[in-house]
């Protein structure tokens, strides 16, 4: 150590001063001294969350699900013994595609049981039974679910919800519904059918589903429905995908239905032909034809293998061979009578739904 004693002086000082940083260091680790019991109630305060990691508030409680009723049909077994697809929800006062309580009430009395019906979004994002807006709507100004339920159509005809239509289906057991959504567009398309799922869930009635045939129009649309949720019945309606009308272009979409567990086709009448009808029956696929309101034409169309077709005023009875006798309609009005009421269905007003 010798050698280092004029250095002895600064060694010890250094020392000193790390003994004097260790010791503060260790003071400050030890943090001052909490009584117990303010510890324990430091310990039990929950630590204040950031407002952008709290929770999303809780929607309510969604409603049980309900039953479908005894023998209640699907949607393709109700199809398989009609002729008549309403266009529209049916005519009425001479105006088709009103999609209106009173055009539907109408209808079903002459005996149709399959209900095409136009689906639009409001601004709120609800969907509505609407074939396109009045002139004068822009995309600025759609009207929300309430301005829109709040207008009589034409000024005394009923507008529906897309929930209403469910209630309607669920009082009316033997109808089954078309969807017609008009929009190809990927986001829209998931917009208005995420509506529709939810809307079935908050009133329970999620299994009227089975008894509505959703209207693809092209093969995209197809999917990002189906990926939304996946309903049982699917048609493929081919006016905005295009069609070349030949029989190589007919077998291709055939194909794709089969493939996809799409039910059937539907197109414009004057695009069928004949020769479709086997390519059809090969893949186990149903045609639809629109929009017919002679009857000599769609009982034309239907002979040549047309399983149906849309209509804005055909009913059954126009397409019936042999007019029914006096003692069939008796009888039929007897049944109609105990199915439904003597009173009938035609007094509902969209509050009864």
């Amino acid at each position: 150590m010798a050698r280092f004693g004029k250095y002895t002086f600064v060694i010890y000082l250094l020392s000193a001063l790390a003994a004097l940083e260790l010791i503060a260091l260790a003071a400050v680790l030890a943090g001052p001294a909490v009584p117990a019991a303010a510890a324990a109630e430091t310990a039990a305060a929950p630590e204040q969350m950031p407002a952008w990691l709290e929770p999303a508030p809780q929607r309510e409680e969604l409603p049980e699900e309900k039953e479908p009723p005894p023998g209640e049909r699907t949607a393709a077994e109700i199809l398989e013994e009609q002729r008549i697809i309403a266009h529209g929800m049916g005519a009425i006062a001479g105006r088709a595609t009103l999609n209106c309580l009173e055009g539907f009430q109408a209808q079903y009395e002459n005996g149709v049981r399959v209900f095409e019906v136009d689906l639009r979004l409001t601004a709120d994002q609800q969907v509505v039974l609407r074939h396109d807006w009045q002139a004068g709507v822009s995309e600025t100004s759609v009207p929300t679910l309430e301005q829109f339920l709040d207008k009589p159509l034409l000024g005394r005809f009923t507008p529906l919800s897309f929930q209403d239509l469910l209630r309607l289906m669920e009082q009316y057991p033997d109808v089954c519904v078309v969807t017609d959504t008009k929009f190809t567009d990927a986001e829209i398309v998931k917009l208005q059918f995420e509506a529709m799922v939810r809307d079935g869930a908050e009133l329970g009635l999620s299994y009227l589903f089975d008894r509505m045939i959703i209207q693809v129009y092209d093969q995209l649309m197809f999917r990002v429905v189906d990926s939304v949720r996946h309903f049982d019945y699917y048609i493929y309606t081919l006016y905005t995908d295009g069609f070349a009308r030949t029989e190589a272009d007919f077998r291709e979409k055939a194909d794709f239905c089969a493939e996809n567990g799409v039910m059937g086709i539907t197109m414009w009448d004057y695009w069928w032909q004949e020769d479709y009808a086997s390519i059809a029956r090969e893949k186990g696929l149903k045609v639809f034809a629109h929009t017919v309101n002679d009857p000599e034409q769609a009982l034309a169309l239907l002979a040549e293998g047309v399983s149906a077709v849309y209509t804005d005023e055909l009913t059954p009875g126009d397409l019936a061979e042999e007019p029914e006798t006096g003692a069939e309609n008796q009888a039929s009005a007897e049944e109609g009578e105990e199915d439904h009421g003597a009173d009938g269905k035609d007094t509902i007003q969209r509050e009864d739904l």
